[in-house]
């Protein structure tokens, strides 16, 4: 059997009670020369077997390989090591793609040759709610920059990739100091290989899964730390304006983990990253302001 155009590469984890409804956005799309290559990543709910009883039943081309957990980074360099596709395209194992999503991206990388990746927007949804449109993007000429000093701007489930772009950075890192944001990694590396191209138009849902423990918060932050460190370590150009936007880059992050940890009620853990985020860029006054509000909560309580 000739290879097909497109893998679609899915790492899934105790995902049995929610795989099928995954996997039935694949089976239907209206682009058809596509595989599904699946990872159960260490499952204990019989996830592989709920993946190749629909493969079955659907007729879907595809497969679902069974490895001990190695976390998503792991799973998803084993699917895209699996695949035969000239293309990758990711899918997690909760989030849902439009009939017209692969159509309509591969349309995008035939009317651009050069292209190696495509983004779109996606419905970031709660228990079938809307939540906001996230809106991927924009392209920029200096897009590694534009990712590494202001935030992450693609999402797993709404990219697709020339696999040979994927090896031609060495995958995703499997560094457990990166979990959470291997992703976020990832892209950064091909922003400086790739020719991209985002795509304002909504073409799946992003599931919304509640994850505000402050404990989880405090690791994804400290591991995105991690993340930004490796970055400037490397980055060419280590002049005064450099370290200025590196600094502004460490400010913008803990300030985000001081308002979610504020949402969680966890005063302390909120304080030191507020103060890191006033130590770190003390030139924003959204730093100012949530020094602030951080003190009248606490005077507060």
């Amino acid at each position: 059997m000739a290879a097909p155009r497109v893998s679609v590469v899915i790492p899934c984890w105790n995902a049995a009670a929610f795989i099928e409804d995954t996997l039935a956005t694949v089976a239907a799309q209206t682009f058809r020369d596509l595989e599904v290559v699946a990872v159960d990543d260490g499952s204990s709910d019989g996830t592989r077997e709920a993946v190749e009883r629909f493969l079955r039943s659907s007729g879907l081309r595809g497969r679902c390989i069974r490895q001990e957990n190695m976390k998503i980074a792991g799973a998803r360099n084993t699917g895209i090591r699996a695949a035969e596709g000239e293309l990758v395209s990711f899918l997690d194992h909760d989030d849902l793609w439009f009939p017209e999503k692969l159509e309509t991206v591969l349309r995008e990388f035939d009317a651009h040759p050069g292209t190696d990746l495509v983004c779109h927007d996606e419905n970031v949804v709660r228990d079938g709610k809307l939540v906001r449109v996230s809106r991927n993007g924009p392209a920029c000429e200096r897009l590694y920059e534009r990712l590494l000093f202001e935030d992450n701007a693609l999402s797993p489930s709404a990219t697709t990739v020339r696999k040979a772009k994927l090896f031609e950075v060495g995958l995703f890192r499997e560094d457990p100091r990166f979990n959470t944001v291997e992703d976020y990694d990832l892209w950064m590396r091909l922003a400086k290989v790739c020719r991209i191209r985002f795509l304002p138009v909504v073409l799946g849902e992003y599931q919304l899964v509640e994850r505000g423990a402050s404990n989880r918060i405090v690791y994804h932050n400290t591991n995105l730390e991690h993340l930004l460190r490796d970055h400037f370590a490397a980055f060419p150009d280590p002049g005064p304006g450099t370290r200025l936007r590196m600094r502004r880059r460490l400010g913008k992050m803990c300030r985000s983990a001081s308002r979610l940890l504020l949402g969680q009620g966890d005063l302390e853990a909120a304080g030191g990253y507020a103060r890191r985020a006033l130590a770190e860029y003390p030139l924003d006054w959204k730093n100012w302001a949530l020094m602030g509000l951080w003190t009248l909560k606490r005077l507060s309580s």
